[in-house]
């Protein structure tokens, strides 16, 4: 009886993290003209969806009136916005994304939490399974072991998944 109970309410917990995760912040939408972009995007990482159909994500160096100076870490168009610094034309700029830096305290910490329950868990039912003399239970011993820390690295994993979502979406107004 004590394992179904504790079996619902990891169900229950499981439900709560999932219904967190889907009423994560959205992002917010600002409508600026190109002479406001400067203050707000200079320094910041972004993800840029360009008017011919590539994806640039990276680090704006400078905006000025032709265009944007950006610090590519990834494209999707290799050839005409390669890995490193890349001016962008203003005329290839629509909308542009701040993105919130990602993080990974979750992760290391939900990882933490599970290995200190596995090894509770898993010392637990080695010194059972040495009282008793039994030889038998190993693939419970590693099912104790690694659950715990599978299911705290996931809750981390979400956790850092909400907490990095959103940012703001800058749409660009004519002059």
């Amino acid at each position: 009886m004590r394992i179904v109970c504790s079996l619902k309410r990891s169900a229950a917990l499981a439900i709560s993290i999932c219904l967190l995760a889907t009423q994560a912040p959205a992002a917010e939408r600002l409508q600026l003209r190109w002479n406001e972009l400067a203050p707000l995007v200079t320094g910041k990482r972004v993800w840029l969806p360009l008017s011919g159909g590539a994806r640039v994500e990276g680090t704006v160096t400078e905006v000025d009136s032709t265009g944007l100076k950006v610090e590519v870490r990834k494209t999707s168009d290799r050839r005409a916005y390669p890995k490193g610094l890349v001016s962008i034309p203003r005329s290839s700029v629509a909308t542009i994304q701040l993105n919130k830096p990602a993080g990974h305290k979750g992760i290391i910490i939900g990882g933490a939490a599970g290995g200190g329950v596995a090894a509770a868990a898993g010392g637990t039912l080695l010194a059972i399974r040495r009282n008793e003399g039994g030889t038998g239970g190993d693939p419970i011993i590693a099912a104790s072991i690694a659950g715990p820390i599978a299911i705290g690295l996931l809750a981390g994993w979400l956790i850092d998944s909400i907490a990095h979502r959103g940012g703001k979406r800058i749409t660009i107004q004519a002059d």
